[in-house]
């Protein structure tokens, strides 16, 4: 029977992002056979006035672009907030098949208060 090996990528490392600014991690897949993106944000005990939103976004380039909003590189596939309430917690996976080249996630659009942010990946990097 094959075996998937499996490698942990790093997108976006726990951080805090500030009120009113945005977070970007990055990841080329060109080599990759897919996997499972998780995202994490958590509201701190006074909740932003205005949702932090994380922003699922891929590339069709063939090289990995520089970071940056939607646009001319990066299309916007995956969007999800975690409200306004204080001390929550969301949680949520997306599946990135193997057909995609560039993943990017990007956490902005809180306000007055910074929310606690995470972006990994489970990549699937061969079958043996």
């Amino acid at each position: 029977m094959a075996t998937a090996i499996k490698t942990v990528r790093t997108i976006v490392a726990s951080q805090i992002n500030a009120a009113a600014a945005t977070t970007r991690g990055t990841l080329g897949l060109a080599t990759a056979l897919g996997g499972v993106l998780t995202i994490k944000m958590t509201n701190g005990a006074s909740p932003p006035a205005t949702q932090c939103l994380a922003n699922v976004l891929i590339a069709h380039n063939t090289t990995l672009p520089a970071a940056g909003s939607a646009g001319v590189d990066w299309k916007t596939v995956y969007m999800v907030g975690n409200g306004l309430l204080l001390n929550t917690i969301g949680e949520w996976s997306y599946t990135i098949g193997p057909e995609v080249g560039n993943l990017e996630v990007e956490f902005t659009g809180n306000t007055t208060q910074s929310v606690t942010v995470e972006a990994l990946f489970t990549e699937i990097t061969s079958i043996g």
